[in-house]
């Protein structure tokens, strides 16, 4: 009797359970919820159907060598498009390709922006100028003052932005003893203008010196000018023969085209000037002399500077 009883009891118990039965599938969860996630799934993605049907906007590329330093593009061109070689933009051409890593082990993305191969400024005067960025050492001595307007505004048509380094003489010799006052000042700050009112003055002689604004500023429209030009410097008066100063300034360092305008009447040493050629080889600069005149060391400039350097040389008569 027990033993019916115990029989027919478990016969209810599993027929109840099958009827409540509940399958499970891996990660804990049912298929019922399964079902109803996919429900979900599909309702989301109708909603997101017409979105994905629109035309999508133009995108800005961005572009760095660094990922804080992003630059933004809206259009991006296969090659930059450059002025004529008569006038290359900001004194110099950008080279290189810059690019955009891609994050998680994504591909890189990049684009290049390099200028072309070979672009030269020039001519200037009589110079074919091979270099991507130029800078300009012109002698301010008395002698060259009727040229320099002139000059300043040629190296502003073939190179503008390029820097500009005011030196009183053309001379490379050696200094007996130390140079004093061999600071470079830019040619917006009071220092230049008594420098300019003394005809080219000592540092000393200018700190010495009071402005008096009731005289005419000689060559005004020139120093004006020059005062306001960027990127425009000057070396006060340390002697005629130190030119190299302005030459191997740091101001000038990262130009691969050095451009020197003077008369070349100033005493060159030869000893000198090899310390000035190693140094501009170590930078790898090209030198270019234009004369004013065919000054007496003019030829020997250009055989110990110009010529090793594979620059170029040129008398304007």
């Amino acid at each position: 009797m027990h033993v019916l009883i115990l029989g027919a009891g478990a016969l209810i118990v599993v027929q109840n359970a099958s009827d409540r039965q509940m399958d499970f599938i891996s990660g804990g969860r049912t298929v019922q919820g399964a079902q109803a996630d996919e429900a979900l799934q599909h309702k989301i993605q109708q909603k997101k159907n017409p979105w994905l049907k629109k035309a999508m906007p133009n995108r800005k590329l961005a572009v760095a060598d660094r990922i804080k330093d992003v630059m933004v593009l809206t259009d991006v061109p296969d090659m930059l498009d450059f002025p004529q070689t008569s006038k290359p933009m900001g004194g110099g051409l950008p080279t290189g390709g810059l690019g955009l890593a891609g994050a998680a082990g994504g591909a890189g993305i990049g684009v290049g922006l390099g200028g072309k191969s070979g672009m030269v400024f020039g001519p200037l005067f009589g110079l074919t100028i091979k270099a991507k960025k130029l800078a300009v050492v012109l002698d301010v001595s008395s002698s060259m003052m009727p040229h320099l307007e002139r000059v300043v505004n040629e190296v502003d048509k073939v190179a503008k932005g390029s820097v500009v380094v005011l030196y009183f003489g053309c001379g490379l010799e050696a200094p007996a003893k130390p140079l004093v006052g061999t600071k470079i000042f830019r040619t917006s700050t009071v220092e230049f203008e008594k420098f300019w009112r003394m005809g080219g003055a000592t540092f000393m002689e200018t700190a010495q010196y009071k402005i008096d604004t009731k005289k005419t500023i000689p060559s005004k429209d020139l120093f004006l000018k020059l005062s306001r030009r960027p990127q425009t410097y000057f070396i006060h008066n340390v002697g005629v023969g130190y030119t190299w100063l302005a030459l191997l300034s740091d101001e000038v360092r990262n130009a691969d085209g050095l451009y020197w305008f003077s008369d070349f009447q100033d005493a060159v040493d030869d000893k000198q000037m090899s310390v000035v050629l190693d140094n501009l080889k170590l930078r790898k600069q090209r030198l270019y002399i234009h004369s004013s005149g065919k000054g007496e060391y003019f030829d020997r400039v250009k055989d110990k500077l110009v010529v090793p350097t594979e620059g170029d040389s040129y008398i304007e008569k």
